[in-house]
């Protein structure tokens, strides 16, 4: 049995952002009662040139092809693969917000981190469909977009302690847990996280 490629992309979607979405919001409920996030520190300016790459890479040249080759040109794997891409960036975006600027919650971190491995999946999947590949501006695209959201994981991971903040601490810190094996047991956490 052949799944039409638009039902595919329609249903691997809607699911991966109702886990994705379930997953965000069961890590904000744990933290529910505790400070609010004051958000990531002001990015230094290399991050800032990254950010710019981000949304020409990855937002721009996905709709100038979607627009040229998709629309334009007729090709539906192109138009399908691309506009499920689009949704997913316009989803991680707008949650991130929300979670960030709503609910004002650290775990606003998490997202790219669901987000960036489900967008390689769609890349991966949208370039394997027949006719995908039609034209020099789709396959230079999706080859654009895998590997700006491979070195963007890594961004993104290396980048999360500066993010969470976790040179808060003044360097006289102590940090029991890391001295007691027994994490599980009462005394083993900083007074902070009892």
């Amino acid at each position: 049995m052949i799944i039409d490629p638009l039902w595919s992309a329609v249903a691997q979607n809607i699911a991966f952002f109702a886990i994705a979405s379930l997953y965000v919001w069961i890590g904000s409920r744990r933290l529910v009662g505790t400070a609010a996030f004051p958000g990531p520190r002001p990015p230094p300016d290399w991050f800032k040139v990254w950010l710019v790459v981000i949304w020409i890479v990855g937002l721009v040249l996905p709709v100038i092809t979607l627009v040229l080759v998709g629309l334009v040109g007729g090709a539906r794997e192109v138009t399908i693969g691309l506009t499920a891409y689009l949704a997913m960036f316009v989803a991680q975006v707008a949650t991130e917000l929300f979670v960030w600027k709503r609910w004002r919650s650290p775990i606003w971190v998490i997202v790219p981190c669901l987000y960036l491995s489900w967008r390689l999946w769609q890349i991966a999947w949208a370039w394997n469909l027949p006719g995908a590949q039609s034209t020099t501006l789709a396959s230079l695209t999706y080859a654009a977009l895998f590997v700006l959201w491979v070195i963007n994981i890594g961004v993104h991971f290396t980048n999360i302690p500066r993010t969470l903040r976790w040179d808060y601490h003044p360097p006289s810190a102590t940090f029991p847990t890391l001295h007691d094996p027994r994490v599980l047991t009462r005394g083993a956490h900083d007074p902070v996280d009892s």
